[in-house]
């Protein structure tokens, strides 16, 4: 079998969502063109790639972007997205056929850059786990890196089910603030979303870091890029907001993916945040949903964990995932 790899050209934005979404086994809103588009024209010197058989069909497509890392020209995988590829049809989730696409990709890329970065979609999120695709980058020799995520099963779960799976002071957390009178809804105007934004960039000021969404990017989100995936979240207490999240739905998964999650961080006399995670589980139970991810913990391709990180999103029930990004030089 022949593969043709080729740079992603703009003609092919509307047969690239529908191969991503519709026809891939591992793909994600977080690879379209509708998502990797919201980002500014400039920010990123766009890389994508595009493979096809040898009937045209697309078999893969890779969200990526060229940057200097350790002053080589590297091949990365979109950093606009969590995760970026290779995107495989779901028929080709075979051994011989993923080696077969990633050695025809590894030998464009090492053909164009000196090195190259891969974050391929965790197994959590995808519909179809492509064990044979991360087995592929060690046969071609690349090095895996490692990164622990948390997630909570929900699967038939009720609210009661979802409070007796935390830990005893989580539950006591959220016993103590339902004493209060809390509120917790959708939010849903421009004013709503600008006022979880100073919530989130509050809680970031800590850390000495901004939020990566403009307040502006996040309305765009829920009013018109991603109104289906994009959830935002509040806890009140009047009309004050005193704790706020965003959610990604991944519909093929079945899973939502906890993307934000703030708190006032001068309430002393309850948790406003073990409050808003409780309500956020119960939200996605009651949806249906099979999990809720609550993303990584690690920093530094994993070589660093934070371990008071780690421990809190565990006290709510937490499983644990291994995501993968895989590395080679030229």
């Amino acid at each position: 079998m022949e593969f043709t790899v080729q740079p992603y050209t703009a003609d092919q934005e509307a047969a690239w969502d529908r191969f991503v979404m519709q026809e891939s086994g591992n793909g994600t809103f977080l690879q379209t063109r509708n998502f990797l588009n919201y980002h500014p024209a400039g920010r990123f010197e766009d890389a994508s790639l595009v493979v096809t058989n040898e009937h045209d069909a697309i078999v893969v497509v890779v969200p990526a972007a060229v940057q200097q890392r350790d002053g080589k020209r590297t091949f990365v995988s979109h950093p606009g997205s969590t995760y970026g590829g290779p995107v495989l049809r779901e028929a080709y989730n075979t051994a011989a056929r993923a080696i077969g696409i990633l050695q025809a990709i590894d030998a464009y890329v090492a053909a164009h850059y000196e090195a190259a970065i891969f974050r391929p979609t965790v197994g959590l999120l995808e519909k179809e786990e492509n064990q044979t695709l991360l087995y592929a980058f060690t046969y071609l020799g690349y090095t895996q890196f490692t990164e622990l995520n948390t997630w909570v099963p929900l699967a038939g779960k009720s609210a009661e089910d979802i409070l007796a799976s935390f830990r005893q002071d989580k539950r006591q957390n959220v016993r103590k603030a339902m004493k209060h009178d809390l509120t917790f809804r959708g939010l849903e105007t421009q004013k709503e979303i600008e006022t979880f934004h100073g919530l989130l960039a509050q809680n970031l000021e800590k850390y000495g870091v901004q939020p990566v969404h403009t307040a502006a990017e996040l309305w765009e989100f829920k009013s018109s890029r991603l109104p289906e995936i994009a959830e935002f979240y509040g806890v009140f207490e009047g009309e004050r907001m005193v704790a706020s999240g965003m959610t990604f739905y991944f519909e093929q998964a079945n899973v939502v993916h906890t993307q934000y999650l703030s708190a006032d961080l001068s309430i002393r006399k309850y948790s406003p945040a073990a409050y808003l995670y409780y309500q956020v589980l119960c939200a996605a139970a009651a949806k249906g949903c099979k999990a809720l991810s609550f993303g990584i913990s690690t920093e530094d391709n994993g070589k660093v964990l934070n371990f008071g990180l780690v421990e809190s999103k565990e006290g709510y029930g937490s499983c644990h995932a291994l995501n993968l990004s895989f590395a080679k030089d030229f």
